[in-house]
């Protein structure tokens, strides 16, 4: 009995492993930062924040539904913006144009948040 237990220990965590793997790319370590703190308006929440899973595949940038209504953003060395697109109902994924590579600072805007990461494409 025991060491059915520890197959069965041992299947499930080799199935978790593989369950965010190859198939939806790299996950990307996405970090947050207030678009506009000093807005007395709309103040930035004070309970924890959802950071999204995000896994990016060579241009292909994947994402689940939470981040409907969403803007991505690529912005260049310069802080320029080269790169921008409306995440709209039920997309879960975008294409960054081959065109593009270099270091990017990527940024997905969700009101006053933005999360944000340095990738290479």
């Amino acid at each position: 009995m025991k060491k059915l237990f520890v197959l069965v220990a041992l299947m499930l965590s080799l199935n978790t492993s593989f369950a965010d793997g190859p198939g939806n790319g790299q996950p990307v370590p996405l970090t947050i930062k207030t678009t506009n703190p000093s807005d007395i308006r709309d103040p930035p929440a004070r309970g924890p924040i959802y950071i999204p899973t995000v896994y990016r595949n060579g241009n292909v940038l994947t994402f689940d539904e939470a981040l409907e209504g969403c803007t991505v953003q690529l912005l260049n060395e310069d802080e320029v913006i080269v790169f921008a697109d409306f995440i709209g109902e039920n997309q879960t994924s975008i294409v960054f144009p081959a065109t593009l590579f270099g270091t990017y600072e990527l940024q997905i805007v969700m009101e006053n948040i933005t999360f944000y990461c340095e990738i290479e494409l």
